[in-house]
């Protein structure tokens, strides 16, 4: 395996990693939201 093949899956991983950590803070956000204030929409 050479170099340009490593740093494409660790940017990939890296990538995919942050998008689910992204998601993941948003959804939180949205059902402490829906928990809390089930009337409001934003």
């Amino acid at each position: 395996m050479d170099f340009s093949k490593l740093l494409i899956i660790l940017f990939g991983s890296i990538f995919i990693y942050l998008t689910f950590l992204f998601w993941g803070l948003k959804l939180r956000d949205k059902n402490i939201e829906a928990q809390n204030l089930p009337k409001k929409e934003n």
